[in-house]
């Protein structure tokens, strides 16, 4: 995947997870190439945690 697209993916699943456009926008083009590609890795996996962990603390 290209930088551009790493970055593009990266600020839409911070908006999705409740981050405004702005600040989405500015933490991804933030980030480095490397930085991204380990994001983007373990994206799905940290997406598990947090729905486990709002499910959990659901009364």
């Amino acid at each position: 995947m290209t930088y551009d697209k790493l970055q593009q993916s990266y600020q839409e699943h911070l908006i999705k997870a409740g981050v405004s456009q702005q600040k989405a926008e500015q933490a991804a083009r933030t980030l480095s190439i490397k930085e991204l590609q380990l994001i983007s890795e373990i994206w799905e996996d940290w997406g598990n945690v947090i729905a486990h962990t709002k499910v959990q603390a659901s009364p």
